[in-house]
């Protein structure tokens, strides 16, 4: 299965399609059909017209637009908040990152993409199917450097300190706080992928005694505007809340201390420092 062989057709009214191209293979739209070796003639940039007349742009699919159409065994980790993961990770190639909560793939090939060929990114799900999914997933974008683990990793072996970052996408993050601490590198930071706002204070709420230090929630909004000059406002389409992002800090915890052992900075979340923002007057923090 070749990445070079994933195309994305765009029709008159914008809507996007994922296609891999096969001998013999048709495309069928409802405005008619093509076939993929017409695709693969017009080639990237090019154009192609369903036997009914309706022109399809062909491009190759980004990340973003594969990770947004590939196939679904649970929800995908919105790219907005898979790059946002990214930045609050501070990844950069060569490092190892640990993922709980595979899902369909989505987010590991971000992590994937950022950490490069020299880099690896071990990926834990306990859902079997999920886990297939996801496996199939990245196998067909071509991602090479990501090794899955079924599992609980609450449960499972883990080298401590041995990950530069994890990111957590699990309906109970609470439970493999341990996990992530045993795991991560003094210093490096752990992001929590969370829904709910509930989910958030009952992380936080856990966070004592454990060797874990709250930096910031956040939640990503990106607003799409619908521009054809004269005329310009807000799409009348917006994808809303999706996530609340998590970024934890691990401490450095002083020599013969065990984890657990005492209560650690993470502390009680309304007793935490908050970072503060420019002054009035600054820059808009808002998307």
């Amino acid at each position: 299965m070749s990445r070079e062989d994933l195309y994305l057709l765009t029709d008159s009214k914008g809507r996007k399609y994922l296609v891999r191209l096969r001998p013999g293979g048709r495309f069928s739209h409802h405005r008619g059909a093509v076939d993929h070796e017409e695709i693969r003639k017009a080639g990237p940039g090019g154009v192609v017209q369903t036997h009914r007349g309706e022109p399809l742009f062909v491009s190759r699919p980004t990340l973003e637009d594969y990770v947004l159409l590939m196939p679904r065994s649970a929800t995908v980790t919105y790219p907005k908040d898979a790059s946002a993961m990214v930045m609050m990770l501070d990844l950069e190639p060569g490092m190892r990152v640990l993922e709980a909560g595979s899902g369909s793939g989505g987010l590991t090939l971000f992590l994937s993409r950022a950490v490069g060929e020299s880099g690896e990114v071990v990926s834990v799900e306990r859902r079997p199917e999920f886990l297939k999914r996801a496996r199939d997933n990245v196998r067909a974008w071509g991602a090479e450097n990501v090794r899955f683990v079924e599992g609980d990793l609450a449960e499972i072996d883990l080298e401590e300190a041995g990950f530069d970052a994890v990111a957590i996408d699990l309906m109970e993050p609470w439970k493999v706080l341990g996990a992530v601490a045993r795991a991560l590198k003094p210093g490096r930071r752990a992001v929590f992928y969370l829904p709910n706002i509930t989910q958030v204070v009952e992380l936080l709420n856990a966070l004592p005694g454990h060797p874990l230090k709250n930096e910031r929630v956040i939640e990503v909004h990106h607003r799409g505007w619908d521009v054809r000059p004269p005329v310009a406002h807000p799409s009348f389409r917006q994808v809303g809340h999706t996530a609340f992002l998590v970024e934890l800090s691990r401490v450095r915890e002083p020599e013969g201390d065990e984890h657990g052992d005492k209560e650690q900075p993470g502390g009680d979340p309304e007793k935490l420092p908050v970072a503060e923002g420019p002054g009035e007057g600054g820059p808009d923090q808002g998307p």
